[in-house]
């Protein structure tokens, strides 16, 4: 018996493991822009009896905004009658301006915004995209403090023009860099459901970190109480975000990961709750 378990592990280490769900043999490879980190988020989109995969690529220059400095693209690439593998940039509609006017209080600053840093599609048969850049800033008060809020676009299911803007921690005349949420950097991670967006905000409260939620037919937010969670600074709470039925199957439930939690990392659930966020659930881990 011990002959023949030997001889089983020997085999184990010997033979050679193939992917059951990946295509080896017959890839589709699409190629971006060099140093262009082309691939950073991808996601896979069909609409109108085409599909398409989505690309971010949030070090590229963009050919809409030639006069930003790498901001970042979002790139489509349709998966038949494609020979030649060519992926096209899309236009979001931002113009070609460096600096955007967005509120009584906010200069927006587009170079090196990381546009393409998270992708997320909505949960539905004509489904939008989420596209965020974490590194979006608020320049308004730039001889002060430079306020990296973070930008969203929801980009329709057609892929062309039509978007619709998103900056959740902006507030008139909130100016402080590390305070609430001036340094949130607000969709550095994403997920899309049915009727809510959710973006992972890591850098409000000094990086203590929150999670923005916006319900796209009520037009509100929704975040969690700060009191009400034992994070502390410098955990990163929104790191990683996603949503699912986890507590009902007639209830949506919102997960963020906060990975620097007292350098374990932990994990939180939360439900809606009137126009709050509200602690279901965690978890804490044995490493970050």
């Amino acid at each position: 018996l011990i002959l023949i378990r030997n001889v089983f592990y020997v085999y184990l280490s010997i033979s050679v493991a193939y992917s059951y769900n990946i295509d080896l043999e017959h890839p589709l490879v699409f190629r971006g822009p060099n140093s262009s980190f082309f691939g950073y988020s991808v996601l896979e989109h069909y609409h109108d009896n085409t599909r398409w995969v989505i690309v971010g690529a949030p070090k590229a220059n963009s050919s809409y905004s030639s006069s930003v400095h790498s901001p970042g693209a979002i790139y489509k690439c349709r998966v038949h009658s494609n020979p030649d593998r060519r992926c096209t940039e899309m236009d979001l509609g931002r113009g070609n301006r460096q600096r955007e006017s967005c509120g009584k209080t906010c200069q927006g600053d587009r170079d090196d915004e990381w546009m393409g840093v998270s992708l997320a599609r909505q949960d539905s048969a004509n489904g939008k995209i989420l596209a965020c850049a974490h590194r979006w800033k608020n320049v308004f008060y730039e001889s002060e403090y430079i306020l990296p809020h973070g930008y969203c676009s929801i980009i329709p299911p057609t892929l062309q023009h039509g978007t619709k803007p998103l900056i959740p921690c902006y507030e008139d005349y909130k100016q402080k860099y590390g305070e609430e949420h001036g340094s949130c950097q607000a969709g550095i991670a994403g997920v899309f459901t049915e009727e809510l967006v959710v973006m992972g905000a890591p850098g409000s409260y000094y990086w203590t970190g929150t999670v923005k939620v916006y319900n796209l037919t009520s037009e509100s937010f929704y975040s969690p109480n700060k009191d009400n969670i034992d994070s502390h600074r410098y955990s990163y709470l929104g790191y990683a975000v996603t949503a699912g039925h986890f507590s009902s199957p007639n209830v949506i439930d919102i997960a963020a990961g906060a990975p620097q939690h007292s350098t374990n990392g932990k994990v939180y659930i939360f439900k809606i709750d009137g126009a709050s966020l509200v602690k279901s659930f965690q978890a804490s881990g044995k490493m970050v």
